[in-house]
């Protein structure tokens, strides 16, 4: 026997520490992602805003500078404060994570909906099985509760107990970004020299584009997310209907928890604690 030959113990070791190691420095990388999403998204608001607010021109910056009291000068800092509160709700709080088996505690609705049934789905990566409506999201490593997507700009996953936040999120930003787009225009100078209207517009010019792409994409998610909740989907749902189990003898864009739209409005954004969704099917079978 070659004593410098390697031991299938000693080789099966040694890939189960390369694999922790990889698995450490994902979750690290992932981190820092989510850190960076944050971190990108206020520097971002806080540089257009400074952009608008400190411009000699503002409406924002004449009254301040005035001491004017305007109904400007108030509502405007509450609109930035509450969107950026609503932004850091549903990015740090958590989505709806469905507990691990193995030590973490879980409340009375999340054993109760830990249930066997013909929809169940069993989930080999955490290794139990999920409730109804979940998925694992590969960028948590995490099972979560009525799954909707992982948004990388809140570097968290939409799930069933941050959704309205988002929700809430996307119609503050929304309003937001349309009142600096008109202060942007009410802002600007004209003038009949390039190299002055430059000067006096460059930065604005720069937020305007900043603001009007950012608004596109905002008002366009928010009026999807509007018609998803309106209808009772999540975006996976509408997206994987055909794949998912429990939807499959459903027609498209129907689902057994559509309740109508006032009750689906009413469930959205008063139930706060984790539905068993389970109960819902079994009432239609």
């Amino acid at each position: 026997m070659d004593p410098f030959r390697e031991r299938p113990e000693e080789k099966q070791g040694m890939q189960l520490v390369l694999e922790e190691s990889s698995a450490e420095k994902a979750d690290t990388r992932k981190k820092y992602n989510r850190i960076a999403a944050r971190v990108g998204h206020t520097l971002l608001s806080l540089l257009v805003l400074s952009g608008i607010c400190f411009n000699p021109n503002s409406s924002i910056y004449r009254a301040v500078s005035t001491g004017t009291h305007t109904i400007e000068l108030y509502y405007f800092p509450v609109l930035i404060i509450t969107t950026f509160v609503f932004y850091y709700i549903a990015s740090l709080m958590n989505p709806g994570y469905v507990p691990i088996s193995s030590g973490e505690e879980s409340t009375e609705e999340d054993t109760a909906t830990l249930i066997k049934s013909d929809h169940a789905y069993f989930c080999r990566w955490c290794d139990q099985s999920q409730p109804l409506r979940s998925k694992h999201c590969r960028d948590c490593d995490r099972c979560v509760r009525r799954f909707d997507h992982h948004c990388p700009w809140l570097g968290n996953c939409v799930g069933e107990r941050n959704h309205r936040m988002f929700l809430f999120f996307l119609i503050s930003e929304d309003v937001l970004i349309f009142k600096c787009i008109a202060m942007v225009w009410q802002t600007s100078r004209s003038s009949s020299v390039v190299v002055e209207w430059v000067q006096y517009n460059g930065i604005l010019v720069i937020c305007g584009i900043v603001l009007f792409i950012g608004g596109l994409a905002v008002t366009a998610l928010a009026c999807c997310h509007l018609y998803l909740i309106l209808h009772g989907l999540t975006t996976w749902e509408h997206v994987s209907h055909s794949r998912i189990t429990y939807l499959k003898r459903w027609p498209e864009d129907s689902t057994p928890f559509n309740f109508g739209y006032c009750k689906n409005c009413f469930m959205f954004c008063c139930y706060c604690n984790t539905q068993n969704w389970e109960k819902y099917i079994k009432s239609l079978t």
